[in-house]
């Protein structure tokens, strides 16, 4: 990890800590996140070591893996701070997709704007066909698309760790903005047909599909679809990720006979 990668978050993090500082939801926002990029380097680190070890044997690859890594939200400080600008923090998370501006932030750095690690930041919290399909990925040579596709896969594995563990430490699925904006009918609705189907067919649940608190919390768990190393498959179980889920949609969704399917 170089110097100037951790200079380069901290100034994104202050920077936007400077414009927000009388907003109490705003700091706090920021403060997590820039405490989360931490995480998922150190989330990546492991898996680097556990499941992709020939990265030992190409020092620019693994650098540029760890930039990624620390660097995949450096959009979510903009973001930030557009919304409290716009006065739209309601909107954080949906109005500005923090991927988008990440990946825009990193291609105008030369040290930063390798296609791997820009396209990597870009699609960490997109479907993954976003990725496939995007047109600089079908643009690169097959051995820098084989890179690539390892890079994101990697970052979006590190970082559904460290979110399951915020869900853990921090209650946030019960605390977020989602959550309590939810009328108390859709807290205690049934799965909608569109993401029971989704998760049948074995497919991490579209955003846009998530209607009720029981849809989010299964959306989560459907992120296991996506999992890609071994070691996060371990963890997810080791640290008892999957049965806090389930624990957490027993206490909202009505249908104990999809609860059992899940289980």
């Amino acid at each position: 990890m170089l110097h100037e990668d951790i200079v380069l978050l901290k100034k994104a993090f202050q920077s936007s800590l400077a414009v927000v500082k009388g907003d109490a939801l705003c700091v706090c926002v920021l403060k997590r996140k820039f405490a989360h990029s931490w995480r998922v380097l150190q989330n990546g680190q492991a898996i680097m070591k556990a499941n992709i070890p020939e990265l030992d044997t190409q020092p620019v690859l693994k650098k540029q893996c760890e930039q990624a890594l620390l660097l995949h939200d450096i959009g979510r400080f903009e973001e930030t701070v557009q919304a409290y600008q716009d006065k739209a923090m309601q909107a954080w998370g949906k109005k500005y997709d923090h991927g988008t501006l990440g990946g825009l932030i990193l291609a105008q750095l030369p040290a930063y704007n390798d296609k791997k690690v820009v396209l990597a930041v870009r699609h960490h919290g997109h479907m993954i066909e976003d990725f496939y399909n995007d047109p600089e990925y079908l643009a690169l040579p097959d051995s820098e698309r084989k890179k690539a596709e390892m890079m994101v896969k990697l970052v979006r594995d590190s970082d559904k760790l460290d979110l399951y563990y915020l869900q853990r430490e921090e209650d946030n699925i019960e605390s977020d903005p989602f959550f309590c904006s939810l009328p108390e009918d859709l807290k205690h609705a049934r799965i909608s047909p569109e993401v029971w189907e989704q998760f049948v067919a074995g497919q991490t649940i579209k955003h846009n599909t998530i209607r009720s608190l029981s849809d989010r919390i299964l959306g989560c768990i459907s992120w296991q679809f996506d999992f890609n190393y071994a070691l996060t498959v371990k963890l997810y179980h080791e640290k008892g990720y999957h049965d806090m889920l389930l624990e957490l949609l027993s206490k909202y969704c009505p249908d104990k006979m999809i609860l059992e399917k899940i289980k």
